[in-house]
């Protein structure tokens, strides 16, 4: 029988040298590739690490329609924000979060809807604080945020993320629009936080927000919002803090703040040329209570505004009838509806949600985990 042969062993060099000269330079190109794409990525982690954990955490709750939750554990730069002296315009806070959010390499823009709202607070039968506020636009794609700052109050609060897009028809998914969904923190349009003050923004229907100009730092709407749930645990504290800034309007709209806490105080703050005025109230909707006329918002802001004072002279006593008081001053049909509902509890340290007028399904969160 006739022996075979052994083929000899192949030495990889030899064959990579045996390969034809284009065939050498892909593999120089293809390895080149990868080591630059490998680069590439660890620097792109580098860069963006804070804002890809961040991103992370959002997620879509089991609701009919989007709704999402995120965490933002630390400031995120909003230290740095009042530092600089703050900002006089939604485009000024867009600049600021385009160079946190996305280094410069696309626009986080930030602008504000008006607001339809109703805001009410009570007090359970112990004494807790109970409050309550809905919140009234055309489309909107609410974000919840729970944020926990370094050196400050935790909290709960409410963007509406059509606020950052323009648009109701984005969603905070997708890598780019997960990032630009951070930006939710400096526009949050109501909140509690875990000492018990509870913020919201109205618009202010007959208008006359003024833009002040002074040599105080600068803050908008939303962002004086934000500094009150870090830094304030009572309506007094927050009315200090406010006395430090220019408050500025945002969205082309005029605004009032409704603003409890804990111990049972109650204001609407209402902006004037000389810096605002603070006007005890259980209840507020879409007009400048400081003038006592009722019908100066138009006749949906004077009748949810007296169906909360109805609600409140009978009896809220519990976060059940908060919810009812909500859903009695609801807006079900027209331009502007009900888009989200918020419940506080503070004895529970809790804060309910209801969305698009639902006040069967309930959606809770402890502000502290």
């Amino acid at each position: 029988m006739r022996r075979q042969r052994r083929q000899p062993r192949q030495n990889p060099y030899r064959a990579y040298r045996g390969k034809s000269r284009w065939g050498r330079i892909l593999s120089w190109t293809a390895g080149a590739l990868a080591v630059l794409l490998l680069l590439l990525a660890a620097g792109a982690w580098a860069m963006f690490r804070q804002e890809w954990a961040i991103a992370g955490t959002i997620r879509r709750l089991d609701a009919p329609r989007p709704v999402y939750f995120m965490e933002i554990e630390g400031d995120y730069h909003f230290d740095a924000f009042l530092q600089q002296g703050g900002a006089s315009s939604d485009q000024e806070v867009s600049a600021f979060l385009t160079e946190k959010i996305s280094k410069g390499f696309y626009t986080a823009s930030t602008t504000l809807s008006g607001t339809g709202c109703s805001v009410l607070s009570a007090q359970s039968g112990d004494g807790s604080l109970l409050w309550g506020r809905n919140f009234d636009w055309t489309g909107s794609v609410p974000i919840i945020l729970r944020h926990v700052p370094e050196d400050g109050y935790a909290s709960l609060s409410t963007c509406d993320f059509q606020n950052i897009t323009g648009s109701a028809d984005v969603l905070p998914e997708g890598v780019v629009n997960r990032m630009l969904a951070i930006a939710a923190l400096y526009v949050p349009m109501d909140g509690v936080n875990e000492a018990g003050l509870c913020v919201a923004d109205l618009e202010v229907n007959e208008g006359g927000m003024p833009d002040p100009d002074t040599e105080k730092p600068d803050l908008t709407v939303t962002t004086a919002i934000r500094l009150l749930l870090n830094r304030a645990a009572t309506v007094e504290e927050a009315l200090a803090l406010l006395e430090q800034y220019d408050i500025h309007p945002s969205g082309g709209i005029s605004h009032h703040l409704a603003i409890s806490d804990a111990g049972g105080a109650s204001v609407a703050v209402e902006f004037t040329a000389d810096g605002f005025t603070a006007i005890p109230t259980r209840a507020a909707t879409n007009f400048n209570l400081a003038k006592g006329d009722t019908s100066a918002g138009g006749e949906s802001a004077r009748t949810r505004y007296e169906t909360l004072l109805a609600r409140l002279e009978r009896g809220v006593t519990s976060p059940e009838q908060v919810r009812d008081a909500l859903s009695a001053a609801a807006q079900p049909d027209g331009a502007w509806t009900t888009q989200w509902s918020l419940v506080y509890d503070h004895a529970a340290g809790t804060a309910s949600w209801y969305f698009g007028g639902n006040f069967d399904a309930r959606y809770d969160f402890q502000i502290v985990q």
